[in-house]
């Protein structure tokens, strides 16, 4: 009786080398399928120019700037997905622009021109706040909501209560140029306000999106000059 030839435990490891690898390669794709994708979402999501970070606060805090006017459909994943991003952005530009030395953050919101077809649905933005309170608690310094119109005030009537009473005390509702001028002069310098923001604000040409989320580093805000590669 002829003995069965045994494979060599060297061309056994080989083999299991080559499955190895055949495995890391197929996890390398998948997540770069998924890098891609996520890319994508964030570029669809901010091709309106719905949010960005631009400018610092006199003390150095990054501006988390909205633009609710922009929006009429919302997909889900990003804009939650959106949001998580632009927040950890504006801390990190906040880090690196303060040494460290601030943790929070100023979010503004222009409600010049909105209407309520641009107004989310309710349970995308209560999941929205949820997330935020659950993960990123007492990041803000101050939430502005900027000349809101009347029909606003009834959706902020229904999303109040969805928010926590610490970050609720920090909302302003601030109108008309004399209340703009009186309460934006103390915190921001001409050079990073936006004319929404203070009339005579410099910050005024629209973000290029595709500049933003490609070409500058993320712990710099929007409009901020850099040297050397991202």
């Amino acid at each position: 009786m002829i003995a069965e030839r045994r494979p060599s435990s060297s061309s056994s490891s080989s083999s299991e080398n080559e499955e190895e690898k055949k495995a890391d390669d197929s996890y390398e794709e998948e997540k770069r399928k998924e890098r891609t994708r996520i890319r994508k979402g964030l570029e669809d999501r901010f091709q309106n120019g719905a949010s960005v970070v631009r400018g610092y606060t006199k003390d150095g805090r990054a501006l988390f700037l909205n633009f609710p006017r922009t929006e009429t459909s919302w997909n889900e994943e990003f804009f939650i997905a959106g949001n998580i991003y632009t927040i950890e952005r504006a801390l990190a530009c906040t880090e690196r622009n303060t040494d460290g030395e601030k943790s929070k953050i100023v979010v503004m919101y222009d409600y010049n021109e909105y209407a309520m077809k641009n107004s989310p649905p309710t349970q995308l933005v209560k999941k929205l706040l949820y997330n935020l309170r659950d993960h990123w608690p007492e990041r803000l310094e101050h939430v502005f909501v900027v000349d809101a119109p009347f029909i606003f005030r009834a959706f902020w009537a229904v999303i109040k209560h969805f928010i926590d009473p610490i970050t609720k005390d920090l909302v302003q509702f601030v109108t008309g140029e004399e209340m703009k001028r009186k309460v934006f002069s103390e915190i921001v310098s001409e050079e990073h306000a936006t004319p929404w923001m203070l009339a005579e604000g410099k910050n005024a040409e629209d973000a290029d999106m595709q500049k933003y989320l490609r070409d500058i580093p993320f712990d710099y805000a929007y409009g901020e000059k850099f040297s050397g590669p991202i």
